[in-house]
């Protein structure tokens, strides 16, 4: 998991930087269930998302596939990518995974625990 992290700089400028974050097996556990059990109903099919992007997760799958989790502090985005040519672009609506990523994202606005997002 990656994530942007915001500073000030002593000219009252800001710097950004992006930090790697670990995640246990138990995370990726969950995040894989929340995904998994998510109806269809909670996917809303997009072909581009605007905003920054805030965190991202990349979890590799058997046969060149791959999912990549990206979150703006608003949405969450999903990207599917098989090696099927069944590829897809999603905003999920599940509140689980969002909670965990603004657990992960806790501090990271110069040291606030929040964004306000326009």
């Amino acid at each position: 998991m990656s994530i942007v992290v915001y500073t000030k700089t002593g000219d009252g400028g800001a710097h950004t930087r992006i930090d790697n974050v670990t995640l246990s097996k138990e995370d990726i556990s969950r995040i894989v269930g929340w995904l998994n059990a998510a109806p269809e109903s909670a996917k809303i099919p997009v072909d581009d998302v605007t905003g920054s992007i805030s965190a991202g997760i990349a979890l590799r799958l058997k046969h060149n596939a791959e999912i990549t989790i990206q979150y703006n502090r608003k949405q969450i985005i999903v990207s599917r990518k098989s090696g099927f040519n069944r590829d897809s672009k999603y905003i999920l609506d599940q509140k689980d995974l969002r909670d965990f990523m603004d657990q992960k994202l806790e501090g990271t606005y110069f040291g606030e625990d929040t964004v306000s997002v326009e």
